[in-house]
Formats: C-alpha cells, sequence, structure tokens
C-alpha cells in the first residue's frame, strides 16, 4: 500500500497543469515524527517579525530605489513560500502601501529553500530564519520635498514539524525623504541592497500587493520550465492535425517551393520568416495576457467569473465534438490566406495565419492565456507563445526543406474529426479544474474519472468515424485503452471519492455545534473536537496516517466525533478558538462523559496512532 501512495504520488505531480487538485490530495504519506519537535502555544502573531529599510538616504524627485522588509522567523518554525509547492498551502504575501507621489513597482520574493520536513513526502518550498524581501518604489517627478510613511505588511502561514499556526500578518514602516535635487543622495544599507534579490534575481510582481500565486506558476517554477516547454512546443505540434491548419502545410509548403525557385537555402530562409511571423503574433497574445495577470487574477476569483470560462470552454468542447461550428468571415479568410511575395509576404503569412487557424487552435490557446495570465510574468508569457508558435511552425520548416515531403503527408480526411474529439475530451476537464473550487473535491475528482472514461469509449470504439487504414485502428484502440486506464487511476487514487486514506475507511466527522456536545454529554458519552484547516499539513497527515488506522477508527465509535473547520475563521470559528484556548491546528480536544475537557489527553500537532489511541482511551475513563 505504502508503494502505492509514492508511486500515486509522484505520477499526480508530473500531471499537475492537467489535474491539479489530485497532487494536494497525494501530497503527504506516513513518515516518522521527531518527538523533540514540540508545540509552541505562543500566539501566531508574534512568530514573525519585521524591519524596513530605505536603500537611499534621500530620494529624487522621478528617481527610483528599493524598500527592503527584513522578516526574521522564530527558530524551529518556518513559513510557506510565497509559491507553494502544493496548491492548498497558503502562500506568504508582501503588500506595500504608499502614500500618494510614491509608487510601487514590483513585489521582490526571494528563492525559496526547499526543504524536506518530517511530515512531508517530498520537499516543501519554504522561507525559515532571517528572510529580505523587496519592493522596487518610484517617486514622482513632481513630488513635493519632504518626509513620506511607507507601510509594509507581511501575510504568512507559520508551521512546524508537528503543528500549523492559523494566517497572520506582521507590519513595519518607514518614512523615506524626498529631497531636492541640490541634496546629495547615499547608498543606504549596502549590506541588504547588495543582495541578488535587489539585483534582477528574484521573482517580481506587479503592483503593490504582489500578485496572486498561481498554481501553474507554481508547478513551472517548481516542477522545471523544461518540461513546461517541452510540453507547450508538443502541444504547438498536435495543433498542426487539426483540421483548420493541417490542410495549410501542403499549400504553404508549395508556395515557399514556388517563391525558392528550386533554391534549398532560399526555401529554408521564407519558412523560418514564416514561423517568426507566426510567433510574433502569438507571443504578442501571451505577453498582453501575462501583462494584465493582475486584473484576470483578481477576477479569477469571483465565482460567476469562473463559472463563465468554464462555459466557454465546455462551448468550446461541444464545437469540437461538431455540435455547432464557427468559422472566419470568407472575405477576412482570402485576405489573410492571399499569397504575398519575397520575404515580407512570408512574415505577412505568419502573422496572419493564427487568424485562419482560429477556430481550431482557439480553445487551446485560451487555455494557455489563462494560465498565463494567472502567472502575470510578461517575459514568461511571451516565451510560452513564442515556443508554441515554433511547435506549430516546425513541420513547415521540415517539410519546406525536404523534397517530395508533400506527397508523403496523410491525406486529409475522416480522422481529423477524431483527433478533434480528443480535443474536446482535453477542453471538458480544463473546465472541471477551474470550477474545481467551486464543484468541490469529490465531484472534481469524479468529474475527471468519468471524462476520461467516457472519451476511452468513445475515442476506441462508439466513434463512427470512418476507418481510413489498419494502422487508425490500432491508434483508436491504444487511445481507448490509455484513457481508461487515466480514467481508473483517477477514482481509484487514495484520496479521491470513493478510496479514503489510500484504501482504507477513516473517522467520520460532522461539524460542530454545541447541542451536538449537549447531546453527547446528556447521554454519558464522551466527544472528539477536531480543530483543522485545509492548509494545514500535519492536519492532512493526521487524515492520512492517524484516522485511517482500524483500532483508532473501531474505539473512535464509542464517541461523538466534532470537527471545526479553521480554513476560514468567522466570528463563530474565533470564539470557539478562544473558548478552548486552540493556538493551532491541529489540535485534538477530548471531552469526557461529563463533559469535561481532559487536557492531559488534548493532542496539539500530528501522533501516531498509537498515541491518540492512548489518548482516547483516558478520555473515556478506559
Amino acid at each position: 500500500m505504502m508503494s502505492r501512495l509514492h508511486s500515486a504520488a509522484r505520477l499526480a505531480a508530473s500531471l499537475r497543469s492537467a489535474v491539479a487538485i489530485a497532487a494536494a490530495a497525494l501530497a503527504l504519506t506516513a513518515v516518522p515524527h521527531s518527538a523533540s519537535a514540540q508545540f509552541d502555544p505562543t500566539g501566531s502573531g508574534n512568530l514573525v517579525s519585521t524591519t524596513a529599510a530605505a536603500s537611499l538616504s534621500i530620494f529624487h524627485p522621478g528617481s527610483r530605489g528599493h524598500i527592503a522588509v527584513t522578516a526574521s522567523v522564530r527558530d524551529g518554525w518556518h513559513i510557506n513560500a510565497h509559491e507553494p509547492l502544493d496548491s492548498y498551502l497558503i502562500p506568504t504575501v508582501l503588500e506595500v502601501i504608499a502614500p500618494e507621489g510614491i509608487a510601487v513597482e514590483g513585489i521582490l520574493y526571494p528563492p525559496p529553500e526547499l526543504m524536506k520536513l518530517e511530515i512531508s513526502e517530498g520537499e516543501m518550498a519554504l522561507y525559515h530564519g532571517s528572510v529580505v524581501f523587496g519592493a522596487a518604489v518610484r517617486v514622482a517627478r513632481d513630488a513635493a520635498p519632504g518626509e513620506y510613511e511607507i507601510r509594509a505588511v507581511l501575510r504568512y502561514q507559520g508551521c512546524n514539524n508537528l503543528t500549523c499556526l492559523e494566517p497572520a500578518s506582521a507590519g513595519a514602516s518607514i518614512t523615506i525623504r524626498v529631497g531636492t535635487l541640490g541634496e546629495t543622495a547615499e547608498p543606504n544599507r549596502e549590506d541588504i541592497f547588495s543582495e541578488p534579490l535587489f539585483a534582477g534575481g528574484a521573482k517580481s510582481r506587479g503592483g503593490p500587493a504582489g500578485g496572486s500565486d498561481g498554481s501553474f506558476s507554481g508547478m513551472i517554477e517548481n516542477r522545471g520550465l523544461l518540461l513546461t516547454f517541452i510540453f507547450v512546443f508538443l502541444g504547438g505540434l498536435a495543433l498542426n492535425l487539426t483540421p483548420c491548419v493541417y490542410p495549410l502545410i501542403p499549400i504553404t509548403v508549395s508556395y515557399f517551393g514556388g517563391q525558392a525557385g528550386g533554391r534549398g537555402g532560399r526555401t529554408i530562409v521564407l519558412a523560418l520568416l514564416y514561423v517568426l511571423g507566426m510567433s510574433i503574433t502569438y507571443s504578442v497574445l501571451g505577453t498582453v495576457a501575462a501583462m494584465t495577470g493582475g486584473l484576470f487574477g483578481s477576477a479569477l476569483q469571483n465565482p460567476l467569473v469562473i463559472l463563465f470560462i468554464a462555459a466557454v470552454l465546455l462551448g468550446l468542447a461541444a464545437s469540437m465534438f461538431g455540435l455547432w461550428e464557427f468559422r472566419m468571415p470568407a472575405f477576412l479568410t482570402r485576405r489573410t490566406g492571399r499569397a504575398k511575395q519575397g520575404y515580407g509576404g512570408a512574415v505577412m503569412m505568419g502573422l496572419t495565419v493564427g487568424i485562419v487557424a482560429a477556430p481550431c487552435i482557439g480553445p487551446f490557446v485560451l487555455g494557455l492565456l489563462t494560465y498565463v495570465g494567472e502567472m502575470g510574468r510578461p517575459l514568461l508569457g511571451f516565451l510560452l507563445f513564442f515556443t508554441l508558435a515554433w511547435g506549430m511552425g516546425a513541420p513547415f520548416i521540415v517539410l519546406g526543406t525536404v523534397s517530395g515531403s508533400i506527397s508523403k503527408l496523410p491525406r486529409s480526411g475522416h480522422w481529423m474529426i477524431w483527433v478533434r474529439k480528443i480535443f474536446g475530451f482535453i477542453l471538458i476537464m480544463m473546465a472541471i479544474y477551474f470550477a474545481r473550487h467551486i464543484i468541490g473535491e469529490r465531484l472534481t475528482y469524479i468529474g475527471y474519472g468519468l471524462t476520461a472514461l467516457v472519451a476511452s469509449l468513445v475515442l476506441g470504439w462508439l466513434d463512427r468515424t470512418p476507418q481510413t487504414g489498419r494502422g487508425f485502428a490500432v491508434l483508436r484502440t491504444i487511445v481507448g485503452a490509455a484513457w481508461i486506464a487515466v480514467g481508473a487511476f483517477i477514482l481509484t487514487i487514495p484520496g479521491g471519492p470513493f478510496v479514503k486514506g489510500g484504501g482504507r475507511a477513516q473517522i467520520e466527522w460532522v461539524p460542530f455545534t454545541r447541542e451536538a456536545l449537549s447531546a453527547a454529554t446528556a447521554k454519558g458519552k464522551p466527544a472528539i473536537i477536531d480543530f483543522s484547516a485545509d492548509w494545514c499539513i500535519p492536519c492532512r497527515e493526521l487524515e492520512h496516517r492517524t484516522f485511517t488506522d482500524e483500532r483508532v477508527i473501531e474505539y473512535a465509535e464509542g464517541f461523538v466525533r466534532l470537527k471545526v473547520d479553521l480554513t476560514t475563521i468567522a466570528d463563530e470559528q474565533r470564539a470557539l478558538k478562544s473558548e478552548y484556548d486552540v493556538r493551532g491546528v491541529p489540535t485534538i480536544v477530548f471531552i469526557d462523559p461529563a463533559g469535561v475537557e481532559r487536557r492531559e489527553s488534548r493532542v496539539t500537532g500530528f501522533v501516531e496512532p498509537e498515541v491518540f489511541l492512548e489518548r482516547m482511551k483516558a478520555a473515556a475513563g478506559g
């Protein structure tokens, strides 16, 4: 069973861009915990202290500089990186608030340290000890001389090896002076501002809030840029098989041959210029999406916007199945497809080919645009779409330089309709991905799994696309079997909708109410109150290790089992935290049959099943 959990976690991580929620469910497995790592009852607000410093003694009107915010994390504790490896973790975010006349141009985050904790299966991206964050600021040209106060707020969530505290914040302020041009500005705190963080060596987010923590962005940063670019390049290659693009290949390559007059070198140059034009179109698109990523990221927090995007993706999926079609106006298609002469004509054809191909590649590009908008990095958005364009253009370059290649291409035909349906099922899974936070984890799993199983039946056996050869029949069978494997894996992975705790049962909880607790006392039954949160790593470890132990489950049947969810804290949760003196999660409170808490049995942090069982017996008087 343990090897199955490990392999499941690795495979889920490689598919994070498509099934990001599965990675979070598989992130933890069993590991021994250290007895030396104890729960610190100090409130989370005292876990991190911050100080601020300015890079210059005086700022002149129109000048630029930096603000450094040094965070000191208490020994034995850590805070999550700005972009954690797991989407359910709460990121560290720096917000810098400046008065009128001072503009915050970007937030700088240092690279995190990858650490393996006792309660995590793999490495985690963390900050600990003394950490320096930064902000790039610019003084307006018309700023009046005088003093300006800049405030910084660091929002974080602290954890140690056993427990996580609720999200908190630490603030610092600094007063900078804007002087006249006759005053000399001296460098300040060179020990801090000589660090790579302030020389372009850190991630920057535009605007005062520092952007958002896009999950796809985290995947790119922490799982490897190389694999991401390879995936996007292969996606561009795959788009050449769509009915809108594939017929253009022989036509365009024939155009290159006619323009080149039989000269191989000129053919290569024309093909390269054609792909360059295509790259410019898509790269500009990606850059614009990334530059507006802040607005896009904020919009994606709105459930109505999320549902709209999911509906658009489902509508585009329907077009892939032939339920409806959309085409460019004929006059525009004729203009963009009209052959032009010379090198400039090759570039122009590349610039406009995206319009002709839009009915087929639009869905794929929309998904990539959404991811780029979440990331908010113009350079990375440019490079991703540049790579996509070169993936689409690679066949033009290769076939344009190889004599007789056109005649060797498979004929355009009904099999392309079958390929479109593959993209349709991928779009359905993308729609589920974007709606995952609204529909919930269980329905997300079920949606992924059922979509894959239906895709296997349709693509492998039920589709009525006319057979074009024995090779195509074999391909259909292989694709159908592959989709069955994907669907079966999603529906049977540990933590999935039908398999809990690695294939075993686990303790069943009901939401806490005072009425339920009072009823337990009236019946003379002991009670367990579990204070936990979705962002709490030790809470997940308890769920996977301790609450799935058969002895624990059996003995817990004699208790009333109540859960308090502290993922978001409202007045009711805040009152319960105060009443039971809960300083961090997980905290397990045991109430004896007389309705009195057995304080000596309280659990703070992860404990093994044997320890939890002893605490239950002590609370029950057994």
